[in-house]
């Protein structure tokens, strides 16, 4: 039994280290605010490179990645309810959000994210 174990959490931590850019873990302690009022309902799940996955209330996903800084909805994505999520490829093709045309690329560093949403409202990431 212990070995079977073992080997169960050695594959694991192989596939995290292999797929490290495609899995997006939750973050639990991260703060979403929408318009300067923060939203309790989102869940906020990273990957490696800090890449944000955001989901809302109405379950609702916007992927913004660091290779190319533009929000969209990812359009191949699976989750484990409220542990972890993952992409298709690395580089995850996303559909554009329907945003206003003032609207410019995200904002990002290691411990924020700010973008407009598809309303034209600020979001901003407290990444932790």
């Amino acid at each position: 039994m212990k070995r079977v174990l073992l080997s169960g959490v050695l594959i694991l931590v192989v596939f995290l280290t292999v797929f490290r850019q495609r899995v997006f873990l939750r973050d639990p302690l991260g703060k979403v605010e929408r318009a300067g009022v923060v939203q309790d309902g989102s869940r906020l799940y990273i990957n490696y490179s800090n890449d944000v996955l955001l989901e809302d209330a109405a379950h609702q996903f916007v992927l913004v990645q660091n290779w190319n800084k533009s929000p969209g909805a990812p359009l191949h994505l699976a989750c484990l309810n409220g542990l972890a999520c993952w992409t298709d490829a690395n580089e995850a093709a996303v559909s554009a959000l329907d945003r206003p045309t003032r609207a410019a690329a995200a904002v990002m560093s290691s411990k924020e994210v700010t973008f407009l949403d598809g309303g034209g409202e600020e979001v901003r990431i407290e990444l932790r």
